[in-house]
Order: structure tokens, then sequence, then C-alpha cells
């Protein structure tokens, strides 16, 4: 790529996101100095953001590969004081058929997820780990 050319929001997002994890990780440069300067908490949280966004990434790609989604009830929510793109992570507590389930999301300011109502969500056939998909259509 020369100087002067120009990149698309995409890359410049992918870009932005592995800046991100090379400042969680500590590598480099610029994620020595920020541990150093910000302190390991900073990057911790840093990590968290990055890997609610990783996360959300995968969800979708799972669902465009066809993975089942489950509905699931909100049996409670907690905040967890972290914002991407003003989008909050939220620890939310689920009922999943008999078992009750804490699940760490980043979900969309526009569809915040209350007591009672039904999501999504669907378990990662690679890690086995449940992630939410989003909420459930309302009918």
């Amino acid at each position: 790529m020369g100087l002067f050319t120009r990149k698309t929001q995409q890359e410049r997002q992918e870009e932005g996101l592995k800046i991100a994890d090379d400042i969680a990780a500590g590598r480099g440069l610029m994620g020595k100095m920020t541990k150093a300067f910000m302190g390991s908490e900073f990057t911790a949280a840093v990590g968290q953001a990055a890997g609610s966004i990783h996360q959300a990434e995968n969800v979708a790609v799972l669902r465009a590969a066809g993975v089942p989604t489950q509905e699931a009830t909100v049996l409670g929510m907690q905040d967890t004081g972290q914002t991407v793109n003003d989008n909050p992570s939220i620890v939310l507590t689920l009922q999943v058929g008999a078992q009750a389930v804490a699940i760490q999301a980043l979900v969309s300011r526009l569809e915040i997820p209350r007591v009672g109502e039904t999501v999504l969500v669907l378990t990662d056939p690679q890690s086995g780990e449940m992630l939410y998909a989003g909420m459930a259509s309302r009918a």
C-alpha cells in the first residue's frame, strides 16, 4: 500500500482492532508504553473490549454458517461500565432450558434486553461457549 492510498472503513476498523489487541497483550512499543503509563487495569479493560468485538464478529460468522440459535429468558443484567462505539457491554443472566447461564456480551444500545424478555443464544461448536446472538423477534 502506498503512502497516499485510501483505506476502506473495514480496513481501518480491522487495523484499529489489531492495535487494540496489541495494546491489550502488551505487544510492541505502543503496548508496552500503554501498560507502563496507564497500568494493567487499563490494558485489561482494552482486552475485554476487544474480546467483546471479536465475540460479536464470531456470532455473525456462526449465524451466517447456519449454527442454530435457541431462545433464552433474561433473568437479570448488570452493566460492566464498558462501551464500544456507544454500545454497552453487559453481563446477562439467562434461563436456557433448565439452567441459568451468565454471558458477557456487547449489545446494541437500541436493543438492550430487559428482565423477562426473550433473547437468542447459540453455542460455539469449537469452544462449546454459549454466546449472545441478539433479541428474539417479537410476535
